[in-house]
This record gives C-alpha cells, structure tokens and sequence, in this order.
C-alpha cells in the first residue's frame, strides 16, 4: 500500500541520515516538497472530499457565506474567479499546511524527524482530509513561533487569521497573557478573561449550534479518538514528569510554550470522552507540539536505553498506520485507492 511504503521510505530516509546533518537537511526538502505534491495532487482522495466539493459549487452562487469562517469561502471564490476547477483548492490547501509546519520545523535540531513523525496521522488524517483545519493549523504554526519569539501582536494576527478557517483555533487566545512574562495565577485568571469573550462567541455562533447538534451527544464519533488524544497525552505527561528540567536547561528560548501547550496535551484526553469528534479536532492543533517535543527525545534522554526512547515514537506511528490502514474501513473508504490529477 503506498501509505505505508511512504512512510517506510520516511523512516529509510532518517536511518542512512543519522549524523549527517547536511544530508538530513537535504533529504528534508525533497520529502516536504514530495509530500506537497502528494497531498495537494490527490484526486477523490480524502474522508471530505464530497463535502468540500459542495462548498466549491455553493459558492459558485452565493458571494458570502453565513458561516463565521469567511476566508476559506473567499478562497473558493477566488477559484472561480480564476476559472480553476476545485482539485485546485486542494493545492492551495496543502500548500498552506506544509508551509506553516516548516516554519515549526526548521526551528527544530532535526527537522526530518518532524516531518517523519508527521506523516501517519497529521498529514494524512488532517492535510489529506480537514483541509479548512489543515490551512488553520498552518497559520496557527506562525503564532506559535510568535509565542516563542514573545510577539503579542503577532500572536494574536496570526491567531485571529486562523480563525478566518477554522473557528476552533480562536481557543489558543487565551494563551495571549502568558507571551510575555511567567506563569502566575493572575495571568491565569487574565487568560480566562480574554478567552470569555471568545467563548460567549463561540457558544452563541451558528457554528457552535452546527457543531455541537453534529458532535456533542450524538452518535458521531471519531474512531480512534482516545488513542490519538491518549498518545498526545502521555507526550505531555513525558514532558512535565520527565523532561522538564532537561528542557529548561538546554532550550530555554520555547521552554515556556511547551511547558504550556503539555498542559493542553494532558487535558485533551478527558475532553474526547465528552467529545471524541471535539477532543480529536483540538489535539490535531497540539500534534505539531507533540512532535516537537518527540523529535528532541535524542537531545535530551543519554544513557543505555537512548536509542529505545528514540525509536518508539517512530514504531507507535507504524503499527498505528498500519492497524489504521489494515482494519479501518473508513480508511479503505477515504484514502483508497490513491490517484493523483497530474
């Protein structure tokens, strides 16, 4: 199957890289070019693939939309207006998407492992899929990197941009407080009163009765949900129990973001026994988080047992690609069989 032959190469390519990071770098832009190219081309491919394909044709009438999340409708206008047929919002898609995670990446002492780790479940089960969250999630990757770099303003721009998406990454405002400055109980209280705002919106938003008539309390559910959120979860729970100190003392410029955003990881994991579908959307913004966090395991853990903690991540992302792509009939429904327009 060629999910699993791309990430088996994935994984042939950081093996013949190790120590040499010239050529792990190298390897690196062949592999996000290739995968832009390989999510963006994919024709009829994707669990939305229908229903983003309605939204193309609706706009074709309607000029606006009554939806909150204006800028994905506007893309698919300006489409129209260039007289490109829908596959093409795909590309624009895909190439959002793998912009904003190299601007996550190349921050990172090694990138390839970010795009490694990305590919069994970010890449394909968001930037091949959930396309208006995949752009979101792009855009929020710059606001993530204007948290490290203690930039409000651009914070919150690149924050209130995703949101233009995909509503559901307006929840990372409230994250504004702690840009600058330390964790303290005021900053949380602060953060708590910037988030109401949004909140009340939310709550009170055509798109929050949409969402919550079709995810809360009812019968849909996102298969897998608990394993994915749990995995995020025990990334998070590594982290604080584990990693902390290390972290702090050898890279102090995120140590906050990450301390941060695990508390988050650790927390989506109850939140998707109330909402599977919610949990699973919300832990696909903190997987490029993850990742980090997974990618700098060789940095930080010496000793006998190393190489262990360095390779479980990348087996854990096998057998869950592989169990996914052998038992799921969702999957067989989605991604088979893969074909490409070009």
């Amino acid at each position: 199957m060629i999910y699993i032959l791309v990430y088996v190469s994935l994984l042939l390519s950081g093996f013949v890289s190790r120590g040499n990071r010239s050529l792990r770098n190298q390897l690196y832009y062949v592999w996000i070019f290739g995968l832009f190219l390989f999510v963006g081309f994919r024709y009829r491919v994707g669990c939305d693939w229908g229903g983003y394909l309605a939204i193309f044709e609706t706009s074709r009438i309607y000029e606006t939309s009554s939806t909150t999340e204006q800028a994905f409708w506007r893309l698919n206008s300006l489409l129209h207006y260039l007289q490109l047929d829908y596959p093409y919002i795909n590309v624009i898609s895909s190439g959002l998407f793998f912009i904003g995670l190299h601007q996550i990446a190349k921050r990172q002492p090694d990138r390839l492992a970010i795009l490694i780790l990305s590919f069994p479940i970010l890449i394909i089960n968001l930037a091949m899929s959930g396309i208006r969250q995949a752009i979101a999630l792009g855009v929020l990757c710059f606001a993530f990197n204007a948290f490290v770099d203690m930039s409000v303003v651009y914070f919150v721009l690149f924050t209130l941009l995703a949101t233009t998406f995909h509503t559901s990454s307006g929840a990372f405002l409230m994250l504004t407080p702690f840009v600058r400055g330390r964790f303290s109980r005021q900053r949380i209280i602060l953060g708590a009163i910037i988030a109401m705002p949004g909140i009340y919106y939310l709550l009170t938003s055509e798109a929050y009765e949409f969402y919550s008539r079709r995810y809360v309390g009812t019968a849909t559910e996102a298969f897998g949900a608990p394993f994915r959120t749990g995995l995020i979860a025990l990334t998070g729970a590594a982290f604080l129990w584990y990693l902390d100190r290390k972290w702090k003392l050898l890279y102090t410029k995120d140590y906050k973001f990450i301390k941060l955003t695990s508390y988050l990881m650790v927390a989506v994991f109850p939140f998707s026994f109330l909402s599977s579908v919610g949990g699973d959307r919300f832990g696909f913004y903190l997987a490029p988080i993850q990742y980090i966090v997974l990618a700098r395991i060789p940095f930080l853990i010496k000793g006998p047992n190393a190489d262990m903690f360095a390779v479980v991540p990348y087996a854990v992302g096998g057998v869950t690609l592989l169990t996914w792509a052998m038992v799921s009939s969702l999957f067989e429904a989605c991604y088979l069989p893969y074909q490409t327009w070009f």
